[in-house]
């Protein structure tokens, strides 16, 4: 290594950003507020506004083995991302002091709900908190300045959706029923009434509707029998019972085009995070997915040739720990990440097709190059990641797992965290906007 490169690393490890690879240090240049690895052998280009790499295996990605520090923003404050360049904006406020606009105070834990449950609606004016473990219950903020709105004690249904097309609806499910919450003059209409049936769930917890709003999976119970069916909410349809009674159900959803129930769980023998693809009669298609997690933690969505697709992290060989999608029609699978073990996956980025958002909540030191972070992947193949913002939350229990969500236009990501607290308490909400053409690496898996 040259003095130049030599004084270059002494520098940036003193600024608190130590970049290591599979090989060693590596020396780094800046452009914009992005960072390029400059190795030997490596094919880079960057410009003022965009810096990619090429032909990187997951050894040559950068890591990030020391986050640096930066003080905890106050509510509605913000700070910029000293890696990765993204605007981040804490959204929620101190336990125990007045949220302003409304009757209540911030209590210790307020976040949203998962990382497949879309946070912002559709034209992303309005973005929801769902647990508000205090008074009042669910909150409704301005959906860009992140200023509440108004608040909600209570919410109708055992869960609800917002609608992917209309932005002051809600989908929700009841007992035996269907109806639509309009959040803003909080009324309720029933759409459909089951007799007979009871329980219903969407999933539980992980459904969805379809992409234009129109088709949706309910899962519950008819006497004895616990099943699921999909239901057209515009046409009034109800399609065949599919019943479950020797299945494991984690969740049962429609998929993004409507055409496809997906059931994942313990599905036959003793494995568990089993998927099996149905169409809307209750046929299967294709095999069954036997191997544990492959892919788990999932989102359906539609990928870049409009084939419904599963992504999410696969927890079995050959491609264990990477982002992998599955093709919904026959099971093929396509690699997608060069490293790392992936967390939650979400696809709620409706209007920027082709991505899916991963959190990387584990902080390592093992499965380089992705550590407590969160990115994008493209779902073409191409092993391209866009490295958004690091996390900066400590997991302690399911509450402090960070489940990141996109903007429907893939421009922001909410996360819960807790500011690396040890205890795992508080836990609040953050933003990170991001800046994508300027932390974009493809790798290429070895």
């Amino acid at each position: 290594m040259t003095t130049a490169w030599l004084l270059l690393a002494v520098v940036l490890s003193r600024l608190g950003k130590c970049v290591r690879s599979g090989t060693g240090i590596l020396p780094v240049a800046f452009c914009g507020i992005g960072i390029l690895p400059m190795m030997h052998g490596l094919q880079a280009h960057a410009t003022a506004n965009r810096i990619l790499t090429s032909s990187l295996s997951a050894s040559d990605l950068p890591v990030y083995e020391t986050i640096p520090s930066v003080p905890q923003p106050g509510y509605l404050d913000s700070y910029t991302d000293p890696v990765f360049g993204a605007k981040v904006t804490r959204i929620t406020g101190e336990p125990g002091t007045s949220i302003p606009n409304i009757d209540g105070r911030w209590a210790e834990i307020v976040r949203h709900h998962y990382s497949k449950d879309a946070a912002w609606n559709c034209d992303q004016s309005l973005l929801y908190l769902a647990r508000h473990q205090g008074r009042p219950g669910h909150l409704f903020l301005d959906g860009d300045n992140y200023r509440v709105c108004f608040a909600r004690p209570g919410a109708p249904g055992t869960e609800r959706r917002w609608h992917p097309k209309e932005p002051s609806i809600m989908v929700y499910v009841q007992e035996n029923r269907i109806g639509r919450w309009n959040v803003r003059e909080n009324t309720t209409q029933v759409l459909a009434t089951f007799p007979g049936y009871s329980e219903f769930r969407m999933g539980p917890w992980e459904g969805n509707l379809s992409r234009d709003g129109r088709m949706l999976v309910v899962d519950g119970k008819r006497e004895a029998d616990r099943l699921a069916f999909a239901y057209d909410l515009e046409k009034g349809h109800t399609y065949p019972d599919l019943v479950l009674n020797d299945v494991g159900i984690d969740w049962v959803s429609i998929c993004a085009s409507g055409r496809y129930i997906v059931l994942n769980g313990r599905i036959r023998g003793e494995r568990g995070d089993q998927t099996q693809v149905y169409d809307l009669q209750g046929n299967k298609v294709g095999e069954l997915w036997s191997e544990y997690g492959r892919p788990s933690h999932y989102d359906l969505t539609l990928d870049e040739n409009g084939d419904d697709v599963a992504v999410g992290v696969s927890k079995s060989k050959p491609d264990n720990g990477r982002v992998i999608k599955r093709r919904l029609s026959d099971g093929q699978v396509t690699v997608l990440t060069p490293g790392g073990y992936a967390g939650h996956t979400s696809a709620r980025n409706l209007h920027r097709p082709g991505w899916a958002y991963v959190t990387y909540q584990h902080p390592g030191p093992t499965w380089p190059p992705f550590w407590g972070e969160v990115v994008a992947v493209k779902l073409d193949g191409s092993h391209t990641v866009e490295r958004i913002a690091h996390l900066r939350t400590n997991k302690t229990d399911y509450l402090t797992e960070a489940h990141a969500v996109p903007s429907p236009d893939g421009q922001r990501v909410l996360w819960a965290g807790n500011w690396e607290s040890p205890t795992g308490r508080p836990i609040g909400a953050y933003v990170a906007h991001t800046v994508p053409s300027q932390n974009t690496t493809s790798g290429e898996q070895k």
